[in-house]
């Protein structure tokens, strides 16, 4: 295990330690880690997710890929191309509290918990020990119970899974942008993730639709 001050920084020391050149990157990602890639002089081959975040294609066998757990709730997904892909490389930037497992992970401690910075680098399953947060996972659970007949997401997360924010996938823009303001005015700070994707991308609907309610 390695620390890191940031995310992106852990990402940097993959790429010049393992010299690689190209990396498979969603396109629904936060614009860092594209930025970190172009700077150590590594090519992006961007690919696409489908409804429930699984990546919508199938990448060789030996290629370099990053995959986000999203908002917390991938755990399975990851599970599943773990078994698939030797050189996973996991974001666990929304999912601090997850074990660590592919070909390497990282995490960010300072998306969780009240500090500067932090991130940790981990490589393959090592042995990780840190008490989840009971009461986020709470908050995540009542914000389901309370909104899963709506959400246009299909959520099945692990039982000791703890996320990032309750992400609800609203039926239109105003929907969402109605949610928003609500949330809002009952003191809450809602980020909408990441910046603007072509309407024609199945992306597109996380990108003007989806509200990640926060757990803290």
């Amino acid at each position: 295990m390695l620390r890191f001050d940031l995310a992106r920084n852990a990402f940097r020391y993959l790429i010049r330690k393992y010299k690689i050149k190209e990396i498979y990157i969603p396109y629904y990602l936060c614009d860092v880690i594209r930025h970190t890639a172009f700077e150590e002089n590594c090519k992006a081959l961007f690919y696409h997710i489908d409804d429930n975040f699984m990546p919508a294609v199938k990448f060789p066998q030996e290629s370099f890929i990053l995959y986000p757990d999203y908002f917390g709730i991938c755990g399975k997904n990851i599970d599943k191309l773990v078994k698939i892909y030797p050189k996973l490389i996991v974001d666990n930037a929304h999912a601090f509290y997850s074990k660590p497992s592919g070909f390497a992970s990282f995490n960010s401690e300072r998306k969780f918990r009240k500090i500067k910075d932090g991130a940790y680098l981990y490589f393959g399953a090592e042995s990780r020990e840190i008490a989840p947060d009971k009461s986020r996972r709470k908050i995540f659970d009542k914000y389901h119970k309370q909104y899963k007949t709506s959400n246009l997401l299909k959520i099945d997360i692990a039982k000791d899974a703890v996320p990032f924010c309750y992400p609800y996938l609203a039926g239109s823009g105003k929907e969402a942008d109605d949610l928003v303001k609500k949330l809002s005015e009952q003191g809450l700070i809602i980020y909408r993730y990441w910046n603007p994707l072509p309407p024609t991308f199945n992306e597109y609907k996380y990108y003007s639709r989806l509200v990640p309610i926060p757990l803290d």
